[in-house]
């Protein structure tokens, strides 16, 4: 998407894409090629045409816009050629490669009762996080995060003034089907890329209980084709995003360009850090049944928020609008 939106503003710009990234479009991407287990010499062979790609691609640019903390090469070889050929350099983090446990869980009860115990557990720690970006601050890269939960993460001693542009979406490729106010028996959904980091437990114990005394369809979107659980959200009345990280991510975006109302857990320390026109309804694991029962019996409300949700995000996650704010990064490092 941000590859799409440089170019829609007349960036000249390329993505190089490592499998098995899912990618939205493949516009303006190249995929890199694998070295096949097992067999040594197709391995080489494809080793050696991705390192072309790379090294051909670092020639070709003005400026390096790497995608999460992780070199590809070994001893982060290929980061200090961009060093070396005096590129522009900036590192985009994204999460799991910067989060620090012991400061995510400070204030946060739902992280620290949680623990390790979860799909990123082993990959979290002081140690990783120090690591992932001490590397490319000895590389010569600036620092860039999309999102307000991932500043506290940022080693000032390494990244004294880190760059923020928003997690970006290109609302013209979203088509908008906002909930029905009418809408007898409402649907909602729950798409869970990490069952246990996004509380899908508590998800679950909610709707239980409220099924009981209510009226709703509730799918578990998960372990779907892309295509097809997107299609489930465009038809769902209600999103149930995430219940312990304590911000919003891509999912909750999508579903508001697709015009939903968002349930979400935000941690109180974020709450003054997003914009004021934030319309992601906030739950906790404890008070998820109570949140969601009312949005439940409110259809006007449910419609309301969809339309709220949809601006949102063409106010302040379109791709366009933050390729702009992309370019004067670009050319302050520059």
């Amino acid at each position: 998407m941000t590859v799409e939106a440089l170019r829609d503003i007349g960036v000249d710009a390329r993505g190089l894409i490592f499998p098995p990234q899912v990618t939205e479009s493949a516009a303006g991407l190249e995929i890199m090629p694998v070295a096949p287990r097992l067999r040594p010499l197709e391995g080489l062979s494809a080793i050696s045409r991705r390192w072309k790609m790379i090294v051909e691609a670092i020639h070709w640019s003005d400026m390096v816009h790497w995608h999460f903390g992780r070199p590809l090469a070994p001893g982060a070889l290929d980061l200090f050629l961009v060093k070396m050929l005096t590129k522009g350099r900036l590192v985009e983090f994204w999460g799991s490669d910067i989060r620090i446990p012991e400061v995510a869980a400070a204030d946060n009860p739902y992280v620290a009762r949680l623990g390790k115990n979860h799909e990123y557990g082993d990959m979290e720690s002081y140690a990783q996080s120090r690591r992932m970006q001490s590397r490319f601050a000895r590389a010569g890269f600036a620092c860039l995060v999309s999102s307000e939960e991932l500043l506290p993460y940022v080693q000032r001693d390494l990244f004294p003034g880190p760059h923020f542009a928003r997690q970006r979406i290109l609302p013209k490729n979203w088509v908008p089907n906002y909930p029905d106010p009418d809408s007898a028996r409402p649907l909602v959904a729950h798409s869970p890329s990490a069952v246990r980091y996004k509380g899908s437990p508590s998800v679950l114990a909610a709707v239980e209980e409220l099924q009981q005394v209510l009226d709703f369809e509730f799918v578990l979107n998960s372990g779907r084709p892309r295509g097809q659980a997107l299609r489930i959200v465009g038809r769902a009345d209600i999103f149930l995003d995430q219940f312990v990280g304590g911000g919003y991510g891509v999912a909750a975006i999508e579903a508001m360009a697709l015009g939903k109302p968002v349930v979400c857990y935000i941690k109180p320390s974020l709450q003054a850090l997003y914009p004021l026109d934030l319309p992601i309804v906030n739950a906790n694991q404890d008070n998820l049944a109570t949140v969601l029962e009312c949005l439940l019996k409110d259809g006007q409300l449910r419609a309301e928020l969809g339309r709220r949700s949809r601006a949102y995000v063409e106010r302040h996650h379109d791709a366009h609008k933050i390729a702009h704010e992309l370019i004067g990064i670009y050319r302050q490092l520059l």
